[in-house]
Parts: structure tokens; sequence; C-alpha cells
């Protein structure tokens, strides 16, 4: 025989705590209205005074095993507080056990402010996990569970996803489409993020790691604000963009930043022999001087969950550059100044996530740059390609 069920209160008790409860999946509305409404007349059993229930968002994360479920609640809870959602997190799970059962859903509480004290506002996170070829089942399960009215964002995070999730079932329920490039091991997989983003337009799309290199991209443009001007670029002659290995994806996205904004024109490509990747470039007009080379270069240093150490730049003999000295820290060197620190904000993925629902969410340039990137990753590597 199974266990009798808790006493109303012992859930409520629990759901206050934001620890899960186990639902059944077609009771998922029903078990949540009970507990908030329980929770709203006598005040929850962990908090003081009254409660109130809030979602700005209906947000759907999937994760690939329990592993990364475990990240992604780890993510919703520390979004809560800044953004109070209804976090939808799906895990599709490899372990022998999950192969042979049904979804399973549980249902939980996150604090979102307790402004003075005197009333808690809650979010509320519900979680599905089913068998490796559940998707289906997500799309139809995930449809109906959002709050009518409140707009909807799927952050497709994990590469090892299938991508059907998300074409067939998840985007037709999604209002902004949030990736996280920086998650992105090789250039390939930025190659299918593209495709995602065709697949989804005309739905907005914002990225994590876009957001994640906003800082760098700030500091490195303010080199070249007046006194100085645009003049050294228009002159340049050689891009370096020095990363750690693994992060290549996020060093084409700066180079295709650079070359989206100035108009540069892909020639060809090839590798290096210190295991790095050259680009060639004509510029935007044909007779403004010889091709120019970007060049990906693999080293070591502390930066971040960025990936990139340094970017540099090289018109003749000037060469301006931003080097990463610490997590935080930044050096920016001109040829007219002595190296100056700076302080580089870093900021969790938690606050990026919260930053890609809103304004900066909305960044048509990501876009234009992500296609640029698979340009140039499409390119047909060049014979007799070396450094010079």
């Amino acid at each position: 025989m199974s266990p009798p069920p808790p006493p109303p209160h012992v859930d409520l008790e629990r759901f206050a705590r934001g620890e899960p409860i186990a639902v059944e999946i077609g009771a998922i509305e029903r078990e949540l209205a009970t507990l908030w409404k329980s929770a709203s007349a006598t005040g929850a059993p962990a908090a003081e005074g009254a409660v109130s229930r809030a979602a700005l968002w209906n947000v759907i994360i999937p994760a690939h095993g329990r592993e990364n479920l475990a990240a992604t609640k780890h993510l919703v809870d520390e979004i809560a507080p800044a953004l109070p959602t209804r976090a939808i997190t799906l895990c599709l799970d490899d372990a022998p056990a999950a192969t042979e059962g049904e979804v399973q859903a549980s249902i939980e509480s996150n604090v979102a402010s307790q402004p003075g004290g005197t009333r808690m506002v809650y979010s509320e996170e519900i979680t599905l996990v089913g068998p490796r070829g559940a998707e289906a089942h997500f799309g139809a399960i995930v449809r109906g569970l959002g709050i009518p009215g409140v707009p909807t964002a799927t952050f497709w995070l994990d590469p090892a996803l299938p991508a059907s999730l998300l074409e067939r079932e998840l985007l037709p329920a999604t209002d902004r489409l949030v990736l996280d490039t920086g998650g992105c091991f090789t250039p390939h997989q930025l190659e299918e993020l593209q495709r995602l983003v065709e697949a989804a337009r005309p739905i907005p799309v914002a990225d994590l790691g876009w957001l994640r290199l906003g800082g760098l991209r700030s500091l490195f443009a303010g080199l070249f604000d007046p006194p100085v001007g645009g003049g050294p670029l228009a002159r340049a002659t050689r891009l370096e963009v020095s990363h750690l290995a693994g992060c290549d994806a996020s060093a084409l996205l700066v180079v295709s930043w650079l070359g989206t904004l100035l108009g540069w024109r892909p020639l060809e490509s090839g590798t290096t022999p210190d295991g790095g990747v050259r680009f060639a470039f004509a510029r935007g007009d044909a007779a403004a001087g010889p091709p120019l080379e970007a060049h990906l270069v693999p080293a070591e240093g502390a930066c971040g969950k960025s990936g990139i150490l340094a970017l540099e730049i090289y018109a003749g003999d000037e060469r301006y550059a931003i080097h990463r000295t610490a997590l935080d820290k930044t050096a920016l060197l001109t040829p007219v100044a002595p190296p100056k620190p700076v302080t580089l904000d870093s900021p969790s993925d938690a606050e990026l996530a919260v930053a890609a629902l809103g304004r900066r969410g909305r960044d048509p340039l990501f876009a234009r740059c992500l296609a640029f990137a698979q340009t140039l990753w499409a390119l047909e590597p060049a014979s007799g390609f070396s450094p010079r």
C-alpha cells in the first residue's frame, strides 16, 4: 500500500520553504491554486504577515540530465528576487530508470521579495522530468502551463538538447528566445544556434554570451572616442583576439562584432601552427587598402566565463588593446598614454538572464553578428595559410 498523503498544512509549510512537492501532471494548476489560496488566507507558516504571488514572465528552461537540471534550478532561484516568474524547468533524463517511466512533475515556490518584512512575495517553479524521447509530451504540457496574458521566454542554454524540442514544441509558445553562445565549445555549435535563430524569426532573440561580452565591447569601443576617433580602425591591418581553449565561439563572435560594424568582407580562413585560426578580410571599400587579418589566439589566464583574455588591433605602428589582468580587472593600452587599469563588471548568469528579458535582450546587432560568425566558419580554408 502507498503511504497516505501528508496533511494539507504539511504541504503548505514545505511550499513556503521552497521545497519541491510531487504532484500529478493533470493536478498542477489545482494544487498551485489550493496552496496559494491557503497561504494568502492564513499567511505562509514560514513567513510573517501577508503572502502575495507574482509573475512577470513565464520562463521555460530545458536541461539535459539531472546534473544540468540542478544547475538550472539554481539559476531559477537566483533570478526570482530580481524578476518573479512562473518558471517551468524541463529535464530529459538518460538514467535507465527514467527510460521506463512517464513524465513526473513537482511544484515549489521561490521568495521574490520581502519589502519591509511585512509581505512575502513569491514566484513559483514547476519541474517536469521525463525520459529522452519525451519531447512531444513536454511540449503539450508546457503549452498548457503558461499564465495567460504573461509573455513567455524560452532559455535554450544546453547544446546537448535535441533541437526538435525547441523547434517543434516550445517555439510556438515562445515570445522571446534566450541563448548562451558562451556555452558553445565549438564554432559548429555556434552554427547550430544560427540555424535556430533563423527558425525562430520573427521572435526576438537574446544571448547571455553577447551580454557577457558587453563590458569588454564597450571598453574597446571607448578607445576610439574623441579625440582618437575611428581613424585607427579604418587603417587597421591586424586584429588579435586571445581566448581560453574551448572559447573559440566567443572569440569568433568578437571578430564578427567588429567585422559587422566596420563593413569587413570575409575572404579566406585557415589554421595556424599555434592552434589558432586566421581570417583575411577586405574592407568595405575595395580600394581602401590591402586585406587585413584577424587572429584567434589560444592562451591562458583569468577572464571569467566570457573566455576572452585580450583584444588588440594594430594600425601601422599603433596598437590599441584591452588586456584582462584578473577576473574583474582590465588594462587599456593606447599609443599616447600609459596603461590604464579599469574594473570590468562580471555579472552573474542570473543578472544576465534578467537583462535578457529586458530592453538589452532586444539588440538586433546580435543576430547580425551571429550570421557573420556563421559566414566566417563556412569559409573554405586557404592553402598555404600561415600567420604573418
